[in-house]
């Protein structure tokens, strides 16, 4: 007959357990810490959930005495050798993964554990938290070498760990991830997240940190984010124009993820260039801040934009953009008046990519205007503000350099525009303040006024002095070169030699109706095809004339209208007029000569 008494004492501790006293009225049932110790148990047999990551003075000890002695006292002590193999110890802040020697060594007594599936799988996961926590740097580096060899050796030993888990039935969760996600173990390792993230949709890489314990600052975020970069740029040009504004907010920091200043540098630079390559590329004004912000303005940076996007195309485009937003801004924010000069605003806008340096004087109220747009504008023109003294607050200064030439606008209207050769102006632009007098140099200045259609006489003058004025007259007295130490494109004594043959040719008076002549006339039936028969270069001819003899004119030719050569009274200049009459202008009574035609 079995013995009955073991399960006669298990029922009288039941029943006594289980009595109206204990469950109802006791403070505590049972016996909880049993309880948990017990759960927690059974959670790890079934589950064989891993044990979190250890604290990091564990980890600092653990690390001193591998380093010390290329040995560790017990399993624990290597599993937290593991999980520290990018940490820095102490003062001098040495790593494992930085050391070739202390670094193999404890990939070969990771090795020694492949007999033991369990400790094995713990020592993998603390290589492979290490190897998300590696911070990068120099791409030479033993630790980049290093970095390379733990990523094949963790490649290489996931499947026979994973099936290892999976023959005992059970396989942890962030194993079970690693393995959808084996592609962060190859080298491309987030190209795969870059589809869903042009689209907006972070869902996928936050459940894959998640799933693995990777932080928020691991180089996998940055990789995915610049894989995200890459596929925009790599798109065709309607979607790379698609994408761009998201590109933009996240190199600027406006969305919810951020990239660390190297790289938001990094993704400038290839945005930028593929911006250049785009059939249609529009200024961009988004992308043109950018690029100021992240590597500077792009002819005062020259190195900077040498070392970081080493694109001419797209560092001349962004030049040009620079320059006409601030050639923009002199003619509309530092108007008098506030009225945007849209005449010399154009004007000076077909000039810009003939621009080399621009400098800005600004006067009182310029510099003490708080207001963003005006806060905005200071900042942007940098190296090239300087202080105007003047008795009128609003006057401010556009100075350029096209050539060998040396050119100045002023804001307030009434100013004539001086030119000189560069030589000639006897004033440092380096300095930081200007009179009025020191701009307004009287000695060797070709002084043009804005007097009715004066943009032609403009064109004459400047083109004539660009083919006058010879190089050895194009060194500015002290400043000319930029700060990044990197002389300033067609400036100085090289601007001749450097200047392309289609630049010349396109400065060039022709030569067929030199200043102060007028061409041969051409006998033809009316006088509509005789506007049609004089050249650019006779129109030009008679243009400067006019101005040499203080003649004014219009053109109108443009809006369907006439070429006016205002002088009211033929018998003031006679010969003029009888010239003027040959070559088929027409006399209208009080006004002056008229010739319609093409413009």
């Amino acid at each position: 007959m079995p013995d009955r008494r073991p399960i006669d004492a298990l029922r009288s501790r039941l029943a006594a357990e289980m009595g109206s006293e204990q469950v109802f009225r006791a403070p505590v049932w049972g016996n909880p810490h049993a309880m948990t110790e017990a759960l927690r148990l059974l959670k790890r047999d079934l589950s064989e959930a891993e044990p979190s990551e250890p604290a990091s003075d564990q980890v600092q000890a653990s690390l001193r005495r591998f380093g010390a002695t290329q040995q560790v006292q017990n399993f624990t002590e290597l599993k937290y050798v593991c999980y520290g193999i990018s940490v820095p110890v102490g003062e001098e802040q040495w790593r494992v993964i930085d050391n070739g020697p202390l670094f193999k060594r404890l990939l070969t007594l990771v090795d020694e554990q492949e007999v033991r599936p369990k400790q094995y799988r713990r020592c993998y996961q603390g290589l492979l938290n290490g190897y998300f926590s590696f911070t990068h740097s120099d791409t030479a580096a033993p630790s980049e070498v290093n970095w390379k060899t733990l990523r094949g050796f963790l490649g290489s030993k996931l499947e026979p760990i994973a099936h290892t888990a999976s023959r005992r039935g059970v396989v942890p969760t962030w194993l079970q991830t690693l393995t959808l996600h084996r592609n962060l173990l190859t080298d491309d390792p987030c190209s795969r997240y870059a589809n869903e993230l042009v689209g907006g949709n972070t869902s996928e890489l936050k459940e894959l940190c998640t799933g693995l314990g990777i932080a928020s600052n691991s180089w996998v975020w940055d990789e995915a984010l610049m894989a995200y970069v890459r596929a925009v740029c790599a798109s065709k040009d309607g979607a790379f124009h698609n994408g761009l504004s998201g590109v933009l907010q996240l190199v600027n920091g406006r969305s919810d993820l951020k990239l660390p200043h190297t790289l938001a540098k990094r993704a400038t630079a290839m945005t930028v260039v593929r911006y250049s390559h785009c059939s249609e590329k529009p200024e961009h004004a988004s992308l043109r801040d950018t690029c100021v912000n992240w590597i500077g303005n792009p002819w005062l940076k020259r190195v900077a934009w040498d070392a970081e996007v080493g694109h001419e195309p797209a560092r001349k485009m962004v030049e040009g953009w620079v320059k006409r937003r601030q050639i923009k801004d002199f003619f509309q924010l530092l108007a008098e008046d506030g009225a945007a000069d849209l005449r010399r605003l154009n004007y000076w806008l077909m000039w810009e990519p003939k621009i080399t340096q621009m400098w800005f004087v600004l006067g009182s109220d310029a510099r003490r205007n708080k207001s963003a747009s005006f806060v905005k504008l200071r900042k942007s023109m940098e190296e090239q503000e300087r202080t105007l003294i003047d008795n009128n607050d609003r006057n401010n200064a556009f100075v350029m350099r096209i050539g060998p030439l040396l050119i100045i606008e002023f804001g307030v209207t009434g100013n004539a525009c001086y030119v000189f050769a560069a030589s000639d102006f006897r004033t440092n632009l380096d300095a930081p303040t200007f009179s009025i007098s020191d701009l307004k140099q009287r000695l060797h200045a070709k002084r043009l006024s804005h007097i009715a259609n004066w943009e032609h006489r403009f064109d004459y003058e400047l083109k004539s002095m660009l083919q006058s004025v010879p190089a050895s007259k194009g060194e500015l007295r002290g400043a000319g070169n930029d700060k990044s130490g990197v002389q300033q494109e067609s400036a100085g004594r090289g601007f001749a030699a450097e200047r392309s043959q289609q630049e010349a040719a396109s400065w060039k008076v022709p030569q067929t109706a030199k200043p102060g002549t007028l061409p041969t006339p051409t006998r033809t039936g009316n006088s509509q095809t005789q506007a049609r028969s004089l050249s650019d270069s006779d129109i030009e001819a008679i243009c400067n004339l006019c101005t040499q003899h203080g003649i004014d004119w219009e053109d109108n030719r443009r809006r369907n209208g006439a070429l006016w050569i205002l002088i009211p009274d033929p018998q003031k200049h006679p010969t003029f007029a009888k010239r003027l009459e040959a070559h088929g202008f027409r006399f209208k009574q009080g006004t002056g000569f008229w010739l319609k035609g093409e413009g």
